[in-house]
């Protein structure tokens, strides 16, 4: 029989387990830098913006010459010209002169202020002000976003959109990121085919080996996918040994339960270094998983059911994939949402349920979310497809009524 582990105590010894090592790097066009983790602080290396510039279509003035305006006694300034887009201003402000600007133009030395050109009329070489403007107001100044030197990303940061725009303002078009784990994934059984076969009576298509590549490839690491392995202890263990000569992490899909012909195991614990760590969990989907190292490097062996695989991936291989990212094992924000069961749900005390849900959203007061559970076992793939995430039910909890509020996490 197993002994398994509770899902917590599973997740801190994988967590323990690794030792890390100094992120290896590579360098990354800007464009491929979304996704990626960052190798080290990066750094302003200018000012952004460059130069003061207008936040308003209107005139470039000196505030003080606007002080007092109103609407029946205007402040009247002389045009002294026009700022284009993309080039400097035709010289600087002296008392009493004012500039067209359009938005994003240059403020002109001696300017420190836009009136908005809704607070403006203009007769023939003069502008009529019509309300004051304090210093500084619709301009941005020079630094104002970021100064010389300041923090742009710190290191072990996962690269968003948004970062990679900050970086091209400030000319950053190569980026050092870690190195993407490589992660070799293998799929075990005599009765698996791939995928372009037609099964014959008794065999499945290799389902496992390209959802867990997805799954890596999302999570940002580098899948490899090494095939179909037989039912055999010196064939998996081959395959091993080859594979942990360069990946950084093994997944190996089936053989994980107790049974005569689960090899998965004795493979692991034949490996060079620490072996089979646990064996099982106490969880439905995903009960029989087991965790090993070898000479640091893990090897996970999920279940050959597909969901269960699923699941293992999301609660154990995941935190120790954003570890090899450099991220920390978990993350501070995970999608979730409140939703009201619409059904009685029974569990099992002693491990915990992963309920998967489709969720409607009942329009009104409140915009009511509902939880309608995918019933079905592990190997029916339509209960993630149909899913839109997941809920828990604790080891102590023997189910829920209708109407729980439960909190689902979105695939």
């Amino acid at each position: 029989m197993l002994t398994v582990l509770p899902v917590a105590r599973a997740q801190q010894v994988i967590v323990q387990s690794l030792v890390m090592k100094p992120a290896r790097k590579e360098p990354v066009s800007l464009q491929n830098a979304p996704g990626r983790v960052t190798a080290g602080d990066i750094f302003a290396p200018e000012e952004l913006p460059s130069f003061p510039r207008s936040t308003m279509d209107g005139f470039a003035v000196r505030s003080e010459d606007t002080f007092g305006a109103s609407e029946g006694l205007p402040a009247l300034l002389n045009i002294k010209g026009n700022i284009l887009m993309g080039k400097e201003p035709p010289g600087a402000l002296a008392p009493g002169e004012a500039m067209s600007i359009p938005t994003g133009g240059m403020l002109p030395q001696g300017s420190d202020s836009v009136v908005m050109v809704e607070y403006c009329e203009q007769m023939g070489d003069s502008v009529a002000v019509l309300r004051p403007v304090a210093p500084l107001e619709n301009t941005i100044q020079a630094g104002d976003d970021y100064k010389l030197g300041d923090l742009l990303l710190p290191s072990s940061r996962l690269i968003r959109p948004q970062d990679a725009g900050v970086m091209a303002a400030l000319g950053l078009v190569k980026i050092e990121v870690a190195v993407r784990p490589r992660v070799v994934i293998f799929s075990t059984g005599d009765e698996v085919v791939p995928p372009q076969e037609i099964p014959q009576a008794g065999q499945v298509r290799d389902v496992n080996g390209f959802l867990l590549a997805a799954q890596v490839r999302e999570n940002g690491g580098d899948a490899v996918y090494g095939g179909i392995i037989a039912d055999r202890k010196e064939s998996l263990l081959e395959a091993l040994l080859q594979a942990l000569a360069e990946a950084d992490l093994v997944l190996v899909s089936g053989g994980s339960s107790v049974g005569t012909r689960d090899v998965a195991i004795e493979a692991i614990n034949a490996l060079p270094g620490a072996g089979v760590l646990f064996h099982g969990v106490a969880m439905r989907p995903g009960k029989p998983l087991l965790y090993g190292m070898s000479e640091g490097k893990p090897v996970f062996g999920l279940s050959g059911n597909p969901v269960s695989a699923m699941f293992g991936f999301i609660l154990f291989v995941r935190p120790m994939l954003r570890m090899l990212c450099g991220l920390p094992p978990f993350s501070d924000f995970v999608p979730t949402i409140e939703a009201i069961l619409e059904t009685n749900i029974a569990s099992n005390g002693g491990r915990e349920d992963y309920v998967r849900v489709s969720l409607s959203f009942e329009n009104g007061a409140g915009n009511i979310v509902r939880a309608c559970p995918v019933f079905g076992g592990p190997g029916l793939l339509q209960t993630v497809v149909q899913g839109d995430g997941y809920f828990v039910i604790p080891r102590d909890v023997e189910g829920l009524t209708e109407g729980s509020i439960v909190k689902v996490t979105l695939f």
